[in-house]
């Protein structure tokens, strides 16, 4: 799926104990289940960056593109009700409009 202009959701995440806590099997199934979810509300990951070894605040900083603002909704609630994510990461988003750096300083 080719988003023209999506919306863009940054999120950064720090794994939290209770994460490192689960099994290797209940590890690899979460982030399945996570991956599906992602997968089916059309998110396409245009950044991920992996900050372990060098930032002391997160694990990694990502940049998603999203086709709707009600895919995000729906992402949110599955997050929170489905994931209980915070239960095992520690993390932050901020959502806005993908812009062209083309005519920047220009």
């Amino acid at each position: 799926m080719t988003i023209e202009n999506p919306i863009v959701r940054i999120f950064c995440t720090r794994m939290k104990s209770e994460f490192f806590e689960l099994s290797e099997e209940e590890r690899v199934a979460f982030m399945a289940k996570d991956r599906a979810n992602l997968d089916a509300l059309g998110m396409q990951a245009i950044s991920m960056v992996d900050c372990s070894k060098t930032d002391d605040e997160w694990d990694y900083i990502g940049v998603e593109g999203w086709p709707s603002l009600e895919a995000i909704k729906e992402r949110e609630r599955f997050e929170n009700d489905e994931l209980q994510i915070s239960k095992y990461i520690e993390y932050k988003t901020h959502i806005g409009l993908r812009q062209s750096f083309d005519d920047y300083g220009i």
